[in-house]
């Protein structure tokens, strides 16, 4: 059963063979009540608008008579008077009672049918012949007089019963050859909607009908003008208009002239336009109000009763029935007496007469009211104020008015005059009248000041009188708002006596309104005769009929063939003149105006008519644009398209194409869209049935309606695809292994089958494990073959057995997952396992101290043995051989009779918890095969407070969080006790030693002792001393608590390495061995932390430890001004990891904790994955042992499923947001940088390039993105250097280490890439244009389809055969179900070559690579804008590189080469100047008295000589010396004056037991080695150094020093000091005159060892073995220093010991700078060489401090070298210093 168009509500069907016999139509929807005929009434069923009640409602409309009171004719146009009430129908129907329960069925535009009016049934009114249309539309409608009224579609299908009239029941659609048509557009205007609706309300439902079908005729609407308020929704060929806001009467919505556009659905629609007017209707939502809020009056005592006294004037700004007035007086009932008030005028009369004794006395108050007629009633007051006066002083006379009746036009101009009043003030001694214009609340009541007044005192008109004249104020008169105004005029005298005057003022019309054209584009038929096109409408808003005769006509500008082929009459109806050829033209522009008689209001619209084609061509198919043979895979679905594509040629313009296949298709295997022509596939294919499904030749036809049908032949080839998933040989797998015996074997196979394929040929499954098996076992991915990973234990199997469910899936790996197969391993059991104690729990006991043995309860042992059957229990333990004597004389171990494998352990003596806490007895079992191995039974000895107490001593360490830590406790006191459970008996108080601001920042518990650090604790050392009563033993001790808080900012906590320690816990880190009193092992980490970074313990801040499964988790930092980056603390501690383990004795497990890093683990699985730390600001770590608590952060490690996508940048400027001293500042609410340049600076100031001359820099990795794109930017000085390489920098640590990496290189002008990202090794090359002055652009791009690699332009064109050589596309290699494709590396970014780490054989060897990448050597060049997924990497954002980073364009170091002329030239002058130093300060020191100094404080070391000018770029030193520092006398003043006090350069010398010296070979000449060194400078050159002074510094990141030129920056004047806020130890480290040297060395090398590649990483320093003979002159108070190849100053230990060769002990000064090991002084001295000679004073070298101790401090090991003295005599004395 077919049924009509999808929008239709009502749908019915006949059957022609026998619905035309009967004359019956039958309802679809409901029925009941069958009649006799066969029919079956209807009852509509629905939702309709109900206008009383606002809402929609259901409706039923049942199928009863309606009395024959209403003409037929009346019918059609009330289906659109749903609006009207019952009361309003009956008077437009002039009937005088309307019921509601009466109905009217009709139809409108049925042709053959008919409809009973008063039952609703539906039937055929004549007979169909064949040939005739076979769907039928029409609307049919039901009212009743109560105003409710609906209309509905109706589409009857005819069925044909016989072949012959077999075709669609829908015919096609046919051309574009109607407009819509609104057939009740005069029906709308006037609709009404009332104020105040809400917004959706319904308006009105209009309809335009469409004689087309199919597309053409289905109508859309739109509003050309809707005011803001309305809208249309187009439904069901409907167009339903509803109000979008609120509408308010007595604003501007008083009513509105709408125009609806309806428009077809043709390829060039049709249209056609309705205006109507939209009245809204008043309700009453305003109460009246009064003219004046106070009325007041003078009334005369001789006032005539019955006469009006005063009147009261009210306005309602809404309409009709709810504006009419009701006034009525209020007040007590004396006043009452005298006064009534006319209900409908306002005016007040004096009922009783007045007395004259009243006058002047009486005051009458009383309140008017009005009230309006609305439903509710709205009303307002206005108080009356009526005073009696003599007869004398009566109110002002009006005596006359010109004219009576005052009437303007409404376009007046402004100071008109209205009328002209007179009046007299009837006092004889004042003539003088008041006159004031009182205004209204609404426009008619002069609300807008419309009208004002002016006095006429001289007025010819008013003689003996005063006048006034109304005049108009303001041009604001308009007819169609305002048709007349009532004026309230108030006139007063001097005695106050008042008189109102009520003046109406009618305002005449005057055509001021121009007509509107309503637009409209129309279309007629090409080829016929004159016919009428459209009735051109426009709308004059002018109210009066005459001026509203409008008269149509063609513009001017009309052309001369407009006018031939085209008509207009005066009333706008548009008419065609001839036909018309759509080939001539397919549009005319026609212009027409519209004027009322006015010659300004002539309009003029410009109107499109479209010429429709006819369809007089017949189709032809176009083989050479269609598709006609396709080849179709046999899993096609059905429903989807087959491809072949049917083009036709037909020159007409709209063709409504039906196809058909008619012939080939004999089982329905393929259908064709009968309007589109695309052959779909109706049934499932099946390349397996060979006779039916392989091949298809279809015959289709087209036919487009009147024209000959074409047909032609499509041929369908289908194609045998992979439909059928691969199965197991066998569902279940039996295999049996032996446990600890079987390892790393293959012990099985399976095999699985292909389905789509023969057995014959190669199957090409792919076999794999899911990872959780993948644990254990392995499956090889081609032969199916299972083998073990390691050994098997049965006793960790589940009833000794593990179950695998092997996969499988065809054509190796790309299609359809198998079933998986069932796998049991069954592990055969071995005797591996010695008996354990099964009781008591965790083989844990307690006996209490000091108790009797006879009162112990023996504790029973039970053992049990984790392997079965045979080889388990019974079982037997006894003590172990090894076990101490002592712990054999107080215990004992009985077994129990009767009881298999149990035991009874009683203690024989008492035992003491302060002897031994713990016995961890040693017991050996053994089963029954005689297995057996040592079991530990812990055995604790509870306590009794039976020890005495002593003071103690503990340290607290505090990392607070940005200082937001809130109250909280941090720790306990410490006192020393060996009793551990007798806190109870202890009470705390804080002594009162302690600070009082110590005190105001912490509490202590009175009976836990727990110490509370307040919020707001500032960060310090506090010292916290605690008294400690013990009240069981009455003993008193004090516990001092030092406590240590640093504050740790968001840098502090997010530039941190994190590495996890296995096998300990985070108390245990902070516990002494008992043993061997060694350091914790906190305190041994951070030593090696700061031994890795070459930098003071103390700056080492290992701020959390958090208890894991594993172990422990630790985070810290390192800070040397700023933090070190995570990069490099995590990647240095990798590579230390094997050193760090050994010295802790602990297992370093993991370094970086990052699940992201480790697919296997990633809590995002194989998608992306981004890594935070969150700190918990409110609940810190606290870690404590009984001496030591460390209070840390507690980091909290979120992860995030993307790729890191930055949020939306913050409007407001926050520090750190601008990289490399760039300035924040905001523009348009975004934040913008503002950096030193904007070429090398990005948008955050990152340092876009940077210059790489062999050398290498770290940076963060890559974040681990499943979709991700890299660029990387680069101009290169050599044919070959590496770029970047990302990946494993040691061999892989443990299992599951990240094998991933990727490694990019220039090899002769190829780019390679080598990349795993897991799923192996893959090798790409590009080669590039051999040019070192071009930018090339690198983009690497990976996600789960692929790798994509392209240098755009690389300087090589693309070739048909080899494609573009710029662009390599690669798939990932299926050696896996599922390979992997996110980057997961643990290790640096290294850019421009390589640090130190194992050659790529050992990494490839470890992590199984496929491929070996090679060794390059470090790139030279430029490197520019390298980016991930749009971040951008600031080059300056790295503190671990071999040579400074600098941009691109920064100057380049100039070099200098020396001939061997130039060095016999440059030793001669050093030569000279050495003797005339030596010569200068003789002649300063002769004369002078020797003076010793004790005080070592003022002995400044470390000064030298020269100023410069600041460093930069491209700098240039002050190259000459200022001698007068030299001419230093022996009290290390300059010669000059007195007050210039210099440090003693001579005691320099001394420098040389703490500094290494450059080791000079034997047989190499000072030549050489300068020659050597100038080769070397020239290999390894750096960029900005200063001219030939060009210091090596020892031991610093870079190979050389930076520029000396500021050293001297921060000295100000030989007498001043210093301003630096440095502080410096002048024995020890620089002086204040080279501050600049502190601040550039103030630490140590990050680099250790040498690289293997072609730089060295960063150098180690050298070690110099050099002997010191000392020569004392005894004039000169010097000491001259020899050194050889024999003692070594670098290695002299820390403290030195003093030898006195006569026997009398020296005491040693480890704080002197001759005493001090390898410190900060030994970078002044590295590259020294050769014989040398150091001077420096006596006094400087031999030096005892009698007040330090005199013991020496012994050191494990030391080196002594003698040094011989000459003093005044002659006398040589040897001394040995170690």
């Amino acid at each position: 059963m077919r049924l009509g168009g999808m929008h239709l509500t009502m749908s019915f069907i006949a059957n022609i063979g026998k619905l035309f016999s009967d004359g019956c139509l039958h309802h679809i929807l409901t029925a009941s009540d069958v009649c006799a005929d066969g029919t079956a009434s209807a009852m509509l069923q629905g939702k309709q608008y109900d206008k009383r009640t606002d809402r929609e409602t259901n409706f039923e409309l049942h199928l009863e008579a309606i009395k024959d009171v209403v003409p037929y004719s009346f019918l059609t146009s009330l289906i659109n008077y749903a609006r009207y009430t019952p009361d309003y129908l009956a008077e437009m129907l002039n009937l005088e009672k309307v019921a509601p329960e009466m109905f009217k069925y009709l139809m409108n535009g049925g042709f053959i049918f008919t409809i009973d009016q008063e039952t609703g049934i539906i039937r055929v009114g004549r007979i169909l012949t064949s040939g005739q249309q076979w769907a039928y539309n029409f609307q049919v409608g039901a009212i009743d007089f109560a105003g409710h009224v609906t209309i509905a579609p109706v589409t009857v299908n005819v069925i044909a019963t016989y072949p012959a009239y077999a075709r669609l029941v829908w015919e096609p659609e046919d051309e574009n050859n109607h407009k819509p048509i609104f057939l009740e557009c005069a029906a709308y205007d006037g609709i009404r909607v009332k104020e105040n609706t809400t917004e959706g309300t319904p308006v009105l439902m209009v309809l335009a009908t469409d004689e087309d079908r199919g597309n053409n005729g289905m109508v859309s609407y739109i509003l050309l003008n809707d005011f803001g308020r309305f809208t249309i929704q187009s439904s069901n060929q409907h167009g339903q208009i509803s109000t979008t806001k609120l509408l308010d009467r007595e604003g501007e919505d008083k009513e509105f002239y709408l125009t609806v556009m309806a428009r077809d659905g043709g390829s060039e629609p049709l249209q056609d336009s309705c205006s109507f007017k939209v009245v809204v209707e008043d309700i009453n939502d305003n109460p009246p109000i009064f003219g004046q809020q106070i009325y007041e009056e003078t009334i005369s005592t001789d006032h005539i009763a019955g006469t009006p006294v005063l009147r009261v004037t009210a306005t309602d700004m809404d309409s009709g029935s709810n504006s009419e007035i009701a006034f009525s007086l209020q007040g007590n009932s004396e006043d009452m007496k005298y006064f009534a008030i006319d209900s409908d005028t306002g005016i007040i009369t004096l009922t009783s007469p007045l007395q004259k004794s009243m006058a002047n006395k009486r005051m009458f108050d009383m309140r008017a009211r009005a009230a309006d007629e609305g439903n509710p009633v709205l009303w307002s007051t206005a108080d009356i104020r009526i005073q009696v006066v003599s007869s004398d002083e009566l109110p002002p006379t009006i005596i006359s008015q010109q004219p009576l009746f005052p009437a303007i036009l409404e376009n007046t101009t402004e100071n008109t005059d209205v009328l002209t009043l007179c009046a007299r003030s009837n006092l004889a001694d004042s003539s003088l009248v008041y006159f004031t214009l009182l205004n209204g609340n609404t426009p008619d009541t002069n609300s807008d000041g419309t009208f004002a007044i002016r006095r006429q005192d001289h007025s010819e008109m008013c003689h003996e009188s005063t006048g006034v004249t109304v005049f108009v104020a303001t041009r604001n008169l308009d007819f169609e708002t305002v048709q007349e105004y009532a004026l309230t005029l108030q006139i007063v005298n001097d005695r106050n006596a008042r008189v109102e005057k009520k003046i109406l003022v009618s305002i005449l019309d005057v055509n001021d309104n121009a007509p509107l054209l309503q637009q409209f584009d129309g279309a007629v038929l090409e080829n016929v005769d004159s016919t009428l096109i459209t009735t051109i409408q426009a709308h004059d808003k002018d109210v009066s009929p005459q001026f509203r005769q409008l008269r149509y006509s063609f513009d001017p500008m009309a052309s001369g063939d407009v006018r031939q082929k085209f008509a207009l009459k005066t009333n706008g109806e548009l008419w065609t003149t001839e036909p018309l050829d759509r080939e001539e033209f397919k549009q005319y522009k026609i212009p027409i105006k519209v004027t009322d008689g006015v010659p300004a209001h002539e309009r003029m619209t410009i109107y499109w008519i479209t010429v429709q084609d006819l369809n007089d061509v017949a189709p032809v198919f176009d083989y050479l644009n269609g598709i006609y043979e396709v080849e179709l895979p046999e899993n096609r679905e059905v429903g989807k398209s087959t491809g072949i594509k049917l083009a036709i040629n037909d020159s007409d313009v709209v063709n409504l194409f039906e196809y058909h296949i008619v012939h080939g298709n004999g089982e329905q295997k393929f259908r064709i869209d009968e309007a589109t022509g695309d052959i779909i596939v109706s049934k499932v294919l099946d390349y397996d049935h060979p006779v039916l499904d392989r091949n298809f030749t279809l015959r289709v036809r087209v036919y487009d309606g009147t024209n000959p049908p074409a047909e032609t032949n499509v041929v369908i080839a289908v194609t045998n695809v992979n439909d059928l998933q691969p199965v197991f040989e066998q569902i279940n797998y039996t295999f049996t292994v032996t446990e600890n015996t079987d390892c790393n074997i293959t012990f099985g196979k399976v095999s699985a089958l292909d389905p789509d394929l023969p057995h014959t040929v190669s199957q090409n499954i792919l076999y794999y494990l899911s990872p959780i098996e993948l644990r254990n076992f392995t499956i090889d991915s081609k032969t199916g073959d299972l083998s073990l990973k390691g050994c098997l234990d049965r006793e960790s199997a589940k009833r000794g057995t593990m179950t695998l469910y092997p996969r499988a899936n065809d054509e190796g790996g790309r299609g359809h997952d198998a079933d998986p197969a069932t796998v049991h391993v069954i592990i055969r059991d071995l005797n591996d396992n010695h008996p354990h104690i099964h009781r008591p729990e965790n083989s844990y006991a307690r006996i209490m101290e000091n108790m009797d043995p006879e009162d112990v309860k023996p504790i029973i042992i039970k053992l049990d043995d984790e392997d079965g059957g045979e080889n388990g229990c019974p079982c037997t333990m006894e003590f172990d051989p090894g076990t101490p004597t002592s712990w054999l004389e107080k215990f004992s171990l009985i077994q129990i009779d009767g009881l298999r494998s149990t035991y009874r352990l009683n203690p024989i003596v008492s035992l003491d918890r302060e002897e031994q806490k713990v016995y961890s007895l040693p017991f050996v079992t053994q089963d029954q095969t005689g297995r057996r191995g040592i079991r530990l039974f812990i055995l604790e000895v509870g306590d009794e407070n039976d020890s005495p107490m002593s003071d103690g001593k503990s340290k607290i360490k505090v990392y607070n969080y940005q200082g937001q830590f809130p109250s909280m406790v941090i720790g306990a006191v410490y006192v020393t006790d060996l009793d551990d459970y007798d806190l109870g008996d202890k009470i705390f108080e804080v002594d009162a030693t302690t600070s009082s601001d110590v005190a105001n920042h912490f509490q202590v518990d009175l009976k836990s002792g727990n110490i509370t650090m307040l919020k707001g604790t500032p960060a310090g050392v506090h010292i916290l001393r605690v008294k400690v009563y013990d009240r069981f033993r009455e003993e008193l001790a004090v516990g001092q608590v030092i406590i240590t808080v640093v504050d740790l900012d968001l840098s502090a906590v997010m530039n941190s390495g994190s590495l996890t320690l296995a096998n300990i816990q985070s108390q245990q880190m902070l516990r002494k061995n008992k043993i061997t009193s060694t350091e914790t092992a906190y305190e041994r980490l951070k030593e090696q932390i700061g031994r890795i970074h070459k930098i003071p313990r103390d700056n080492v801040d290992i701020f959390s430890m958090r208890n894991v499964e594993e172990g422990v988790q630790i985070r810290y930092n390192c800070h040397n001004s700023p933090y070190y980056t995570a990069a490099k603390l995590d990647g240095l501690m990798m590579k230390n990891r094997l050193q760090v383990s050994k010295v802790l004795g602990l297992d370093v497990a993991m370094v970086d904790i990052n699940a992201c890093l480790y697919e296997s683990k990633s809590p995002c699985g194989g998608k992306s994955c981004q890594h935070t730390m969150r700190p918990n600001l409110t609940s810190p770590l606290v870690v404590a042992s009984s001496t030591a608590t460390m209070v840390g952060i507690d980091i909290a490690d979120e992860y995030t499923c993307d790729c890191g996508d930055l949020e939306p940048l913050p409007s407001v400027c926050f520090s750190g947001f601008c990289y490399n001293g760039g300035t924040c500042i905001v523009i348009n609410n975004t934040l913008k940088c503002h950096c030193i340049d904007s070429h090398n600076y990005g948008p955050r100031c990152e340092l876009m390039n940077a210059r790489f001359e062999k050398s290498f820099a770290w940076y963060e990795p890559l974040k681990v993105c499943d979709n991700s794109t890299f660029s990387i930017s680069f101009k290169s000085n050599n044919p070959s250097g590496i770029l970047l390489y990302m990946g494993p920098i040691v061999e892989s640590p443990w299992e599951d280490y990240p094998k991933d990496f990727i490694y990019v290189f220039l090899r002769n002008w190829v780019l390679v890439t080598y990349i795993d990202l897991g799923s192996g090794t893959e090798k790409v090359s590009i080669p590039l244009e051999n040019n070192n002055n071009r930018i090339f652009v690198f983009i690497i791009i990976w996600n789960e389809k692929g790798m994509f690699f392209e240098v755009t332009d690389c300087g090589f064109n693309a070739t048909i055969a080899s494609g573009d050589p710029c662009k390599v596309s690669i798939p990932y290699p299926h050696i896996s179900r599922y390979p992997n494709f996110l980057l997961n590396v643990q290790g640096p970014l290294q850019i421009g070559g390589l640090a130190t780490m194992p050659n790529f054989a050992s990494l490839s060897a470890s992590f199984r690579w496929n491929l070996i990448p090679p060794k390059v050597e470090p790139f030279s060049g430029c490197i520019l804008d390298m980016r991930h997924n749009n971040f951008f990497y600031d080059f300056n954002a790295t503190d671990y590189a071999f040579m400074p980073v600098q941009p691109c364009d920064a100057p380049r170091t100039s070099r200098v080469v020396f001939g061997q002329q130039s060095i016999i030239i440059i030793l001669t002058s050093l030569l000279c100047l050495l003797v005339l130093v030596l010569l200068i300060l003789c002649l300063a020191r002769r004369g002078r008295k020797t003076v010793s100094y004790p005080d070592l404080d003022k002995e400044l070391v470390k000064e030298t000589m020269g100023g410069t000018d600041l460093e930069a770029f491209g700098e240039k030193d002050v190259t000459h010396f200022d001698l007068k520092f030299l001419q230093v006398t022996p009290d290390g003043n300059v010669v000059e004056g007195e007050d210039s006090n210099l440090p003693d350069v001579t005691q320099d010398a001394r420098q040389c037991l703490a500094v290494p010296l450059a080791k000079m070979p034997g047989g190499l000449s000072i030549g050489d080695f300068i020659d050597i060194n100038i080769k070397k400078v020239d290999q390894h050159h750096q960029d900005n150094v200063d001219d030939v002074r060009h210091y090596n510094i020892s031991g610093d990141e870079m190979s050389v020093a930076a520029s000396l030129s500021s050293l001297a920056s921060g000295f100000h004047s030989t007498t001043g000091s210093s301003k630096s806020d440095i502080p410096f130890d002048y024995k020890n480290d620089w002086g204040q005159r080279f501050e600049k040297i502190a601040q550039i060395y103030g630490r140590e090398s990050d680099q250790d060892e040498d690289s293997e590649y072609e730089h060295p990483d960063i150098p180690k320093e050298k070690m110099i073995n050099l002997p010191i003979t000392a020569t004392i002159n005894p004039t000169k108070s010097f000491v001259s220093f020899a050194a050889n190849e024999t003692t070594s100053c670098n290695t002299l230990p820390a403290s030195l010991k003093k030898k006195n060769t006569t026997g009398s002990p020296s005491s040693s000064n480890p704080s002197s700078p001759l005493l001090r090991g390898n410190g900060d002084l030994k970078r002044n001295y590295s590259g020294g060489s050769g014989p040398m000679t150091l001077k420096a004073p006596l006094k400087s070298i031999i030096k005892s401090n009698s007040t330090e101790g005199g013991g020496h401090n012994q050191m494990p090991s030391r080196e002594c070298r003698e040094i011989v003295t000459t003093t005044s005599n002659s006398k040589n004395s040897v001394e040995t210093w170690c």
